[in-house]
C-alpha cells in the first residue's frame, strides 16, 4: 500500500529550537513600536476631543497640557507594576482575574476585546482621514473602501506572523517621531515669547469664570474634558499584555517599553494641547485639527521660491496617518493574546488557544479584524462617534486593573514588603482612571455609550455561557474517568515487553492523555478487532498553546506529561497481554502534528487501521458544538479515508453513564515468536517515538 502523506505547505515549527523563544522576542525599542503606537497614535484623536470640550473655555487647556502627561505617568506607574507581579504577560485580563476573582478578569478581558476591535476600527478611520486631510475633497466619500482595504491588509500581514509586521512598520514610526518632533519643536520655540501672556490669559479666564460660574464649574469642566479625550491614554495596556513576547529580562524589557511609552505619548499629546491654544487653531472643511495646527506651523516655511511647510506638512500628516494604521495593526496582533489567554481559562472556545505553524493566532485575527470592519461599516467611520466607544471600554479595564493593585498592596501591609508607595499610586490611579470612566458614561451615554456597553455585556454573557457549557461537560467527563479507570489497578504492572509485528494488522488510536476518553476508545475498538490486530499504536500530539509559550522549559514539562501519559496506555495494554508502543509529537498546528502521528505509524505499520474518540452530550449538541469544540477528528478522517486508509470516530457518550463498566474480556492470544520492531533513529524527524 503506498505510503500516506498529507499535502504540505509550510515547514513545521520546531518547538524545541532553543532559539526560537529569542527569535521571536522582542527588545524594548522594537516592542515600543509594535505595542506602543496604539498609545502614540492616540494623539490623532485624544488631544483633539479635549480641546473641543473646552470650547469657550480654551484658557484651560493649559491645565490639561500639564495634566495629561501628569495622569499618563500616573497610569503607566501602575502598569509597571502589573509588569512586575506578572511577568508572564496577560495584563489587565490576569491581574483582574488573580487579583480580584474570575467573573472580574471576565469582565476586563471582554472589555479588552471590544476595546481592541475599536483600536483597530479608530485607529483606521483616523488614519484615513489625516491622509485625506491633504488630499481632494471628492476622496472623503471614498474613507469607508479605504478603511475596509486597509483593515484587509492589516489582515493579511498578521497572518504572515507578527515580528514580521512590527519590522515592515518600523520606518513609519520612526518618520512619525522625526516630523512631529521638528514640527512641534519648532512651533514651541518660534512662539516661546508668548509662554507668558498665554499664563495671564490663563489666570484671567480662571477669575472671570470663576466669578460667574463658580470653581465648581472650572473643576467639572477640566475633569469632562478629561473624560472625553480619554482616548488619549489607550495602548498602555498593550505593553503589559505582551510582556511575554519580550526579551529577557522580561520584567526590565517591560518596564523601560512603558518608559519609553509613557514619555513619548506625554510629550506628544502635551505640546498638541498647548499647541491648540498657542496657534488659535480652527479645522476648516474635513480638515482634521491637527492637519490646521500643522499647517499654520509651517505656513511661512518659504524659501528658494519654495513652499516648503506645504511639504513639511503633507509627509507630517502622511506618517501620522501610517502610524495610526500601525495602531490598528496593534489591536490585531494584541487581541488574540488576550483571548488565548481567556480560552485558557474557558471563557472562550478553546481554539483561540492554540497558536499556527508561524506562531499567529489565526482564529483571532481573522475574527478581530473582521469585526472591526463590522464596527466601522456601522458607524460610516465616524471618528467622534468611535471614540466615546473607545475610551469607555479602556477605562473599564483601567479601573479594574488598579483595583487590584490597591487591593493586592493593601493585603501585603503586614508581609514585611513595601507597601505604602505602590498602594498609593495605584490608588491615585484608581481615583483617576474611575473618574473618567463614570464622567464618560455619564456624558456620552445617549452618544453612544450605551452601544459600547451592550456590546461588551454581550460578550461578558457569550463568555459566562461558554464557561458553563465547558465546565458541564469537564464535570460528566470526569465522571466518565472516574468509571472508566476502574478497570485500571492502582498499582498498574506493564507486565512483559511485547514484541510487534510490523507486518502484521494495527489498530492506531489518536488519544489526548490517559482518560475515559481515551480508555473507552481503546476498550471498544478491541471489542470490534479481537483477534483481527496484533499492534497497539497510540498518538499523542503535545500541542504548544498560549499557555505553554513562555519558554522553553514550558515545552520540556508538556513533553514530560505527554510522554507520562503515552506509558500509562502502554502499560495498561501489556498488563494485558497487548503488544503496545506510542508516537508523540510536539508542534503549534493540533492538524499538521496529528498528520505527523499518522505519517510515522503509517511507515513502522502499513497496515493500520485508525481510531479516535469522540465526546458527544445529547442533552447540550447543537450547531456550536463545532465552534466550542475541536472537531479535527472528521478532517484528518477524511484525509485518510481518500488515501486508502481506515478511520473509525468512536461516540463517547457522557450523558447516563453506567456506575460500572461492562465485563470485557480484554486478553487476546498473542503470537510469542514476534519479534520487537524498533522504529529507525535516523527517520524521526519531528516526532518522537517510545523506546521500550
Amino acid at each position: 500500500m503506498a505510503r500516506f502523506r498529507f499535502p504540505r505547505f509550510k515547514r513545521a515549527v520546531d518547538v524545541f529550537n532553543p532559539q526560537l523563544f529569542e527569535n521571536l522576542s522582542l527588545a524594548a525599542f522594537l516592542a515600543w513600536v509594535g505595542l506602543g503606537s496604539d498609545a502614540l497614535s492616540s494623539s490623532a484623536y485624544g488631544p483633539p476631543e479635549i480641546y473641543y470640550a473646552l470650547k469657550g473655555h480654551e484658557y484651560l487647556s493649559v491645565l490639561l497640557a500639564i495634566g495629561i502627561p501628569l495622569s499618563v505617568f500616573i497610569i503607566a506607574a501602575g502598569y509597571k507594576q502589573v509588569i512586575a507581579l506578572f511577568p508572564e504577560g496577560s495584563g489587565g485580563y490576569h491581574t483582574a482575574t488573580t487579583l480580584l476573582g474570575p467573573f472580574a478578569g471576565l469582565v476586563s478581558g471582554s472589555a479588552l476585546i471590544v476595546d481592541y476591535v475599536l483600536t483597530a476600527a479608530i485607529s483606521v478611520a483616523s488614519g484615513t482621514e489625516a491622509v485625506l486631510s491633504i488630499l481632494p475633497p471628492y476622496w472623503y466619500q471614498e474613507r469607508i473602501l479605504l478603511d475596509v482595504v486597509i483593515l484587509l491588509f492589516l489582515i493579511l500581514i498578521n497572518l504572515r506572523g507578527m515580528k514580521e509586521s512590527i519590522k515592515v512598520l518600523l520606518p513609519i514610526f520612526l518618520a512619525f517621531l522625526l516630523t512631529h518632533a521638528i514640527v512641534l519643536g519648532w512651533g514651541l520655540l518660534s512662539h516661546a515669547g508668548d509662554f507668558p501672556h498665554i499664563a495671564e490669559a490663563t489666570i484671567h479666564g480662571a477669575q472671570k469664570d470663576s466669578m460667574e460660574y463658580g470653581w465648581f464649574f472650572i473643576a467639572a469642566l477640566v475633569m469632562r474634558a478629561f473624560s472625553l479625550g480619554g482616548g488619549t491614554y489607550t495602548g498602555l495596556e498593550a505593553v503589559a499584555n505582551g510582556v511575554h513576547i519580550m526579551r529577557e529580562p522580561r520584567v526590565q524589557t517591560g518596564q523601560r517599553t512603558m518608559t519609553l511609552l509613557a514619555s513619548s505619548l506625554s510629550l506628544v499629546a502635551g505640546s498638541l494641547i498647548f499647541l491648540y491654544l498657542l496657534y488659535r487653531v480652527e479645522a476648516h472643511g474635513g480638515e482634521t485639527l491637527n492637519a490646521a495646527l500643522y499647517r499654520d506651523i509651517t505656513g511661512n516655511w518659504l524659501a528658494f521660491g519654495v513652499n516648503w511647510g506645504y511639504w513639511v506638512t503633507l509627509f507630517t500628516l502622511i506618517s501620522e496617518g501610517l502610524l495610526l494604521f500601525v495602531a490598528a495593526n496593534t489591536g490585531v496582533i494584541t487581541a488574540p493574546i488576550v483571548m488565548a489567554n481567556m480560552a485558557v481559562d474557558r471563557w472562550l472556545p478553546e481554539r483561540f488557544s492554540y497558536l499556527s505553524d508561524n506562531f499567529v493566532s489565526r482564529n483571532g485575527i481573522l475574527l478581530i479584524g473582521f469585526s472591526a470592519i463590522a464596527i466601522l461599516l456601522a458607524t460610516r467611520g465616524h471618528v467622534r462617534v468611535l471614540v466615546v466607544l473607545y475610551s469607555i471600554n479602556v477605562f473599564i479595564t483601567f479601573t479594574l486593573t488598579m483595583a487590584g493593585l490597591s487591593r493586592h498592596w493593601l493585603r501585603q501591609r503586614k508581609s514585611g514588603q513595601p507597601w505604602l508607595w505602590k498602594l498609593t499610586v495605584s490608588f491615585v490611579g484608581l481615583l483617576v482612571t474611575g473618574s473618567i470612566l463614570i464622567i464618560t458614561i455619564f456624558e456620552k451615554f445617549d452618544a453612544g455609550g450605551w452601544f459600547t456597553l451592550t456590546i461588551t455585556g454581550v460578550v461578558i454573557i457569550v463568555g459566562y455561557f461558554i464557561y458553563r457549557h465547558y465546565r458541564a461537560i469537564s464535570k460528566r467527563t470526569q465522571e466518565l474517568d472516574e468509571t472508566m479507570l476502574d478497570v485500571v489497578p492502582e498499582n498498574l504492572e506493564p507486565g512483559p515487553v511485547l514484541p510487534l509485528d510490523p507486518r502484521a494488522s494495527t489498530a492506531v488510536f489518536f488519544v489526548n492523555r490517559f482518560d475515559g476518553v481515551g480508555l473507552h476508545t481503546l476498550l471498544t475498538a478491541h471489542r470490534m478487532v479481537k483477534g483481527l490486530v496484533h499492534n497497539y499504536v497510540f498518538l499523542l500530539a503535545g500541542i504548544v498553546g498560549q499557555g505553554e509559550f513562555k519558554g522553553i522549559e514550558a515545552v520540556e514539562q508538556l513533553k514530560v506529561y505527554t510522554e507520562a501519559e503515552a506509558n500509562q496506555y502502554v502499560a495498561y495494554c501489556r498488563s494485558h497481554g497487548m503488544a503496545a508502543t506510542w508516537f508523540a509529537t510536539y508542534g503549534t498546528d493540533r492538524i499538521q502534528a496529528m498528520e505527523d502521528l499518522a505519517n510515522a505509524a503509517i511507515r513502522y505499520f502499513p497496515n493500520s487501521i485508525f481510531f479516535a474518540g469522540r465526546v458527544i452530550d445529547s442533552s447540550q449538541h447543537s450547531a456550536l458544538w463545532g465552534i466550542l469544540h475541536d472537531e479535527v477528528s472528521f478532517i484528518i478522517q477524511d484525509r485518510l479515508q481518500k488515501d486508502g486508509f481506515s478511520m473509525m470516530i468512536v461516540p463517547v457518550h457522557v450523558r447516563g453513564m453506567p456506575s460500572k463498566l461492562p465485563n470485557i474480556n480484554l486478553p487476546i492470544d498473542m503470537d510469542k515468536s514476534m519479534q520487537l520492531v524498533q522504529p529507525d533513529a535516523k527517520d524521526k524527524s519531528e516526532t518522537h517515538e517510545h523506546a521500550d
